[in-house]
């Protein structure tokens, strides 16, 4: 990515970056900053190891070639990616064109281009098995009513089905099966033409998604690991955060407000910023839990806060990441235009 596009997205960032601070209000931020106190530092930090955790996930997607990456760029990288991803309205993945920008110089856009959705399908896949042990430990530890069965049910199953559907991709890859449903959908003429010119360039990448789970799946399994296990750690941050007000809970309590929270996110993936949906989910899930449901609102507004933080990190990330010399002549970023 070349100075001027750098320049470019992080300007925008940072505009977006202001108009959550206000959007928050400052006041707001504030006392919410001195009512955790100290507890802030490790609420923040825990975040470190989550995406340290995100970091051997993708370097093992990118093995062969992982002598053109250090650890601390893959990191460096992966930051950005997830802050750009906070701060991108509705569908929360702008972050992903900006990690193949990074990758293409050094790997070319075939290769880039697969290893970021190889992470993405990962990651996605991870969180449907976080959601399925988070409700499995709900069912043999929580007196549920019968409403509560059939709504958790009932995220069991699609759950499952999320599992299904991306272990499939990773054995059939992703873009073949969009190229053969396109033409079927109406109004898609043009859509269809425009993909007919990149069919090669799909079929390579979706090649590389197939040969990932197919020719290591060890790798695959290790990186689906380290995945689950950051949505673990990130549980932690609940814990913090109520110990801020004096109130202690369980490491699996955590964990059902970490899962019960993400899940409505993605289930309402539609609304931009996620506005009002973590909190809304925080106060049903605590309610759930037998505590007061007002507290949900004060972890939403703590994780903002956290959230803020590393959306400046990655930015600054972003701005500080030494420009590399575009490639002379015509590189593979030409098939998929």
């Amino acid at each position: 990515m070349n100075k001027k596009a750098k320049t470019i997205l992080f300007i925008v960032g940072l505009v977006i970056f202001i108009f959550l601070i206000n959007e928050f209000g400052v006041e707001n931020i504030l006392s919410n900053i001195q009512k955790t106190g100290w507890w802030l530092l490790p609420i923040i930090a825990i975040w470190f190891f989550v995406y340290i955790l995100n970091a051997f996930a993708w370097r093992l997607i990118l093995k062969i070639h992982r002598d053109k990456f250090s650890f601390g760029e893959i990191l460096s990288i992966l930051i950005s990616g997830f802050s750009i991803n906070y701060i991108t309205p509705v569908v929360n993945l702008g972050g992903e064109p900006y990690k193949v920008f990074a990758l293409k110089n050094k790997l070319g856009t075939h290769h880039a281009v697969s290893s970021v959705v190889l992470y993405s399908m990962l990651h996605f896949l991870s969180s449907f098995v976080f959601w399925i042990i988070a409700i499995l430990l709900v069912f043999f530890s929580l007196s549920l009513t019968s409403e509560m069965k059939i709504i958790f049910g009932s995220a069991f199953i699609i759950a499952l089905s999320g599992i299904w559907f991306f272990y499939s991709r990773h054995k059939k890859g992703i873009f073949g099966g969009v190229v053969k449903l396109v033409p079927k959908l109406p109004f898609t003429k043009k859509l269809v033409d425009k993909l007919k010119l990149k069919t090669e360039s799909l079929s390579i990448i979706d090649n590389q998604i197939i040969g990932f789970y197919s020719n290591n799946k060890s790798d695959f399994y290790a990186s689906l690991f380290f995945e689950v296990a950051a949505r673990f750690i990130a549980s932690v941050e609940f814990i913090f955060i109520l110990l801020a007000i004096g109130i202690e809970i369980t490491f699996q309590e955590a964990i059902y407000i970490n899962a019960f929270s993400s899940l409505l996110l993605n289930i309402f993936f539609f609304v931009p910023l996620g506005l009002g949906i973590r909190e809304g989910s925080l106060f049903f899930i605590m309610s759930i839990l037998n505590f007061s449901s007002g507290i949900g609102i004060y972890i939403g507004l703590v994780n903002r806060l956290r959230e803020l933080f590393w959306i400046l990190i990655g930015l600054l990330l972003i701005q500080l990441k030494k420009s590399k010399p575009a490639k002379e002549g015509k590189t593979e970023f030409a098939d998929l235009k």
